[in-house]
């Protein structure tokens, strides 16, 4: 959502608890928070904890199933409950019979006067015309993202045409595509939080798509001289940043996950379906992996995976060293033990505290492995070992 829209809600919803004298939020039609009312009044956990995670817990929402709130078009009220749940006045906000949200006020007193309800019904239609348009403004804008990344020459010639017009993307700027996928991609309500991510400081400078199978972000940025050490890509976007966003679309997943891969920096909107290509891989090698931590993965840093995401899955298995894979189907904890003693460098002393064993048995188990054929010493050996092992994991064949 734009953050004229936003402001214009927030604006909307503060005005409206400060002429009810109560707390007000406004969710969508998942029934996830868009703005928020400063408390005002007597308050609860349930709100405390919505405003407080960015997010409606799944518990929440399993709460109000039972009131069939999708099919509600008049304001009513549901009631409190002993375990400290306040009553509140739920009103659907409608737009050509389409529902869009809810604003929801809360009800210590469970009484509402006439002159406060009459409050509540003057902010529905500029609410949910609001939302209505916020919704077509994103179809458009998903068009846009469609018709760049869309095979076909005159669809492509359109986005970049469409693109033109909006001048954050112009040069010195770069671009670059993020992808969101996973499990966790089939709940609506992840989709609906990619949306209402700024993935960038500026949102005038990113255009979002959402379809049935990922979501796509385009982001128009300025090179940045700092690194991803200092947690900024090279291409200037903020890691941490988007590892919070990512916190924000997790939270309401159900547990099960969606990573975000980050496509490398291009210099024109028109390469930009090499950004997505990439983004998409990044996203799958933290799909089938796990990232180095949280829920980000960046095409720069991918390493080796660079190389082995883009082979068949056939040719990928084909490629490992058929000593490597006797080594994990006889004595997989000889293979564990090769893995950490390779990763820390072929230090001996750094490999047996990790693995929590006495040096006499780390010398046993590296044994074996020049017994299966390998020379340690041999820089060629330990590279196809490690690769080995990375192909094995985007496999989902390792660990064992």
């Amino acid at each position: 959502m734009d953050d004229m829209d936003v402001t214009l809600l927030q604006e909307v919803v503060n005005a409206l608890s400060r002429d009810v004298e109560r707390p007000v939020v406004l969710e969508d039609e998942d029934q996830q928070p868009i703005v928020h009312s400063p408390h005002y009044g007597q308050t609860d956990r349930m709100r405390r904890d919505t405003i407080m995670h960015k997010s409606t817990s799944k518990e929440t929402v399993e709460y109000f199933r039972r009131y069939d709130l999708a099919s509600r078009t008049e304001p009513f009220v549901v009631p409190g409950n002993e375990r400290g749940v306040l009553p509140r006045l739920c009103v659907p906000l409608r737009y050509d019979e389409k529902l869009l949200g809810y604003v929801w006020v809360l009800l210590p007193d469970e009484e509402m006067s006439d002159d406060h309800r009459r409050a509540v019904e003057r902010v529905r239609e500029p609410l949910a015309e609001t939302l209505w348009l916020d919704r077509l403004s994103r179809l458009r804008e998903g068009r846009i993202v469609e018709d760049l990344l869309n095979d076909d020459h005159d669809r492509r010639l359109r986005g970049l045409v469409a693109v033109e017009a909006k001048h954050a993307f112009d040069a010195p700027a770069r671009t670059m595509v993020l992808v969101a996928v996973g499990p966790g991609w089939a709940v609506r309500a992840a989709r609906r939080a990619f949306v209402m991510q700024r993935w960038v400081a500026d949102p005038a400078s990113q255009l979002r798509l959402v379809d049935v199978d990922e979501g796509v972000a385009v982001v128009a940025h300025i090179a940045s001289g700092r690194d991803a050490a200092d947690g900024v890509l090279a291409g200037g976007l903020d890691l941490d940043a988007l590892e919070r966003s990512m916190g924000q679309i997790n939270r309401v997943t159900d547990g099960l996950p969606v990573m975000l891969g980050v496509g490398p920096s291009v210099a024109s909107p028109g390469a930009l379906p090499r950004s997505h290509r990439r983004a998409r891989q990044a996203a799958t090698v933290a799909l089938r992996i796990g990232p180095s931590k949280g829920f980000v993965s960046t095409w720069e840093g991918l390493g080796v995976y660079r190389l082995l995401v883009q082979l068949p899955r056939d040719a990928l298995a084909d490629g490992v060293d058929p000593r490597l894979v006797g080594l994990i189907q006889d004595v997989p904890e000889v293979a564990a033990t090769l893995e950490v003693y390779l990763d820390g460098g072929g230090a001996v002393a750094a490999a047996a505290d990790t693995l929590h064993i006495h040096r006499t048995t780390l010398y046993y188990r590296l044994e074996k492995v020049t017994e299966a054929g390998f020379d340690l010493h041999s820089g060629t050996d330990r590279m196809t070992i490690q690769v080995g092992f990375a192909a094995l994991r985007l496999l989902g064949r390792w660990p064992a």
